[in-house]
């Protein structure tokens, strides 16, 4: 059934690292859509590069490890000043405001969770709630609220935690929900030192990594347990039962042939890491970074967190399985790009290195990454310089790109592919389920596939649906169905796809924001994306901008001689709460907004003065519906969508 369309981020570098990320985000995007041209014989390179796992060694002591960055040129030089900060220094203590008494009332029974992609292996969000509390990063304050779920007027902000000058990237909460970890970044600005008439620029500055963790089982007197910090830029970071695990990534230095080390702050006491625990691999590699892999019991302090660290190019996305770490950072090979891939097995606190492969090409997100029955498989974009002819005759370069999705074993050799689908389109989204892979390609149309994994050695596409626009995520809805949440033309598109008949699946369902321009922040923020298949819920930020468009210029009225006015612009901005099964499709139950005056968004200024009420977030307790900007909390009837409570966060 097709849905009626209706309206409505020693010395630390990290900055350097984020600002070659962003070029290279912005080199992918422009080009994004190749040039129409008459392809010649040139054929794409090779996609059987040697993908032979190769081990990684451990240096012995400090001199191996400094002898070897030096001989692999493996870190930036730079002439360091005199100033003192070769040490990071710890962020600020954080402080914890009781605001209000923390009693409350009754016992949820049922709340929705941080949208994740393996089940078991937590992802850090904004939000995290255990029925009964919320916990909510908003103004780069931590609130601790009475969740009000037994009764809405009961709602309201108990304890903040401030950590000031830093940036939280995201919170844990324990599965009994007594301990809270809260993860972010400190940074430190460098100053030019001006020395007999030279200036003289040291490093970047310092960035650090803290992990706070408080114990949070008496709300009016918040403890905290655990201060640990690193030096290093904050990549990503899971956790699974009582333990977390932290990715991150700190620039390799050599200051007059001395190489720094990753420092490790615990309370007030730093020290480096030991050398012995840094990896490398003999073959030739790009050696730029120190990838510090932290493991971190949230429920003993007196469990010392164990680390280790391997020497690798920036690391960019991560795959986590319950038993592996999966860390990938992409080369540029010349002309064309190839990403290698770290498996770092985990059991509890141990982290052992145990692997290493490369493919051509890079995967475009966590998602296009999967682990299953002792495989790594994983899908590429991978980007070739081919021969084009003017119609003269001239014969030019083009940039072409191909997708590839790889089996791997444990060892990360390659034992299977499913080689060059769709030439020149790009991978907009890649969803792994079993025996199953579901991939979403676009240029004009959008080809959904269904790719039979069943057979490591040999995967082949089983289906292939071409239809219009594109889905950014992919989201199961059960066995046999999927959810897309993408764009056609400039406004947002939900899809539901039937894949029963693997080999013709069919969109059975779809709902378009019919507006100028709508969009929402689910579609590159899976944890903005709430759902629920026992409900039928689905609730996803929406916004949108609804300019006039005009056919023909406006001219004065016949015979009045004044101009007719325009249509007015409107905007919104807020959440879409809808009912989804596969027999009816999507049935908007209705909207909800934190901007209070919605009359007046059809004012552009006050609309977008009102950006810290924009809804990012969305989960349920009970019947009650929750809504979170960066200045409220706001509880809605699921049933009715009647406003109950609004909780304003300073």
């Amino acid at each position: 059934m097709v849905q009626k369309e209706v309206k409505k981020k020693v010395p630390i570098y990290g900055l350097v690292g984020i600002l070659s990320a962003i070029v290279l985000v912005a080199m992918i995007y422009s080009l994004g859509t190749a040039p129409q041209f008459a392809p010649q014989t040139a054929s794409p390179p090779s996609l059987t590069t040697n993908t032979q796992a190769s081990p990684l060694q451990s240096c012995s002591s400090y001199s191996e490890l400094n002898s070897f960055v030096n001989t692999n040129n493996g870190g930036s030089q730079y002439y360091f000043s005199t100033d003192t900060r070769s040490t990071p220094v710890p962020a600020p203590a954080p402080t914890a405001e009781n605001v209000l008494s923390a009693s409350t009332t009754g016992a949820a029974k049922d709340f929705s969770t941080t949208n994740i992609q393996v089940a078991g292996v937590d992802e850090a969000d904004s939000v995290k709630t255990d029925g009964t509390y919320l916990y909510v990063i908003a103004n780069n304050t931590v609130y601790i609220l009475n969740a009000g779920s037994a009764n809405p007027q009961n709602a309201q902000v108990i304890a903040k935690i401030f950590v000031n000058n830093t940036y939280l990237s995201g919170m844990y909460l324990s599965q009994d929900g007594n301990k809270l970890a809260v993860i972010g970044n400190q940074y430190e600005p460098y100053i030019p030192e001006n020395r007999n008439g030279s200036l003289i620029m040291p490093p970047w500055g310092f960035s650090t990594t803290f992990m706070r963790v408080y114990d949070v089982s008496n709300k009016a007197s918040l403890a905290l347990t655990r201060n640990f910090t690193i030096s290093g830029n904050y990549v990503n970071s899971r956790m699974i039962g009582n333990y977390i695990y932290t990715i991150v990534n700190e620039n390799i230095q050599v200051n007059n042939g001395t190489t720094n080390l990753p420092v490790i702050i615990t309370g007030n006491s730093a020290s480096n890491i030991d050398p012995t625990k840094i990896y490398y691999n003999i073959a030739p590699d790009s050696y730029s970074t120190y990838t510090t892999i932290i493991s971190m019991n949230i429920m003993d302090s007196t469990k010392a967190p164990n680390e280790t660290t391997v020497m690798m190019g920036y690391s960019s996305n991560i795959f986590v399985s319950a038993d592996n770490i999966y860390v990938t950072y992409q080369n540029w090979n010349g002309e064309s790009q190839d990403t290698s891939i770290y498996r770092i097995h985990i059991n509890q606190d141990n982290l052992t290195f145990e692997a290493k492969g490369v493919v051509p090409g890079y995967p475009i997100n966590q998602y296009a990454m999967d682990e299953y029955n002792g495989y790594f498989r994983i899908a590429i974009t991978a980007r070739f310089q081919d021969n084009a002819t003017t119609s003269d005759g001239a014969v030019f370069k083009v940039s072409r790109q191909l997708n590839s999705i790889y089996v791997l074993d444990m060892n990360l050799n390659v034992v299977g592919k499913l080689a060059r689908f769709k030439l020149d389109e790009s991978i907009y989204s890649v969803r792994f389920m079993g025996n199953k892979c579901y991939v979403v390609t676009f240029k004009q149309i959008d080809p959904f596939f269904v790719i039979d994994m069943s057979n490591p050695s040999a995967p082949k596409i089983a289906g292939e649906l071409k239809i219009p626009g594109y889905s950014s995520y992919l989201h199961p809805y059960d066995e046999n169905h999927i959810i897309g949440i993408g764009k056609e033309n400039n406004t947002l598109k939900l899809s539901l796809f039937d894949v029963t008949n693997v080999n013709a699946p069919t969109e059975i369902a779809k709902y378009i924001v019919d507006a100028t321009y709508s969009d929402s922040s689910a579609i590159y923020d899976p944890h903005a994306f709430l759902f629920d298949a026992q409900r039928q819920l689905l609730v996803i930020p929406v916004s949108i901008n609804d300019m006039p468009v005009f056919i023909t210029p406006m001219v004065p009225s016949i015979g009045t001689g004044t101009v007719e006015k325009a249509p007015e612009s409107s905007y919104w901005q807020g959440a879409y709460v809808f009912n989804v099964n596969a027999n009816s499709g999507f049935t908007l139950k209705g909207g909800i907004t934190q901007i209070d005056n919605a009359s007046s968004t059809r004012n552009g200024d006050y609309y977008w003065m009102s950006s810290n009420y924009w809804i990012n977030r969305a989960l349920y307790i009970d019947n009650t519906l929750y809504t979170l900007s960066n200045a409220r909390v706001q509880l809605n009837s699921i049933d009715t969508l009647a406003l109950l409570a609004k909780i304003d966060l300073s």
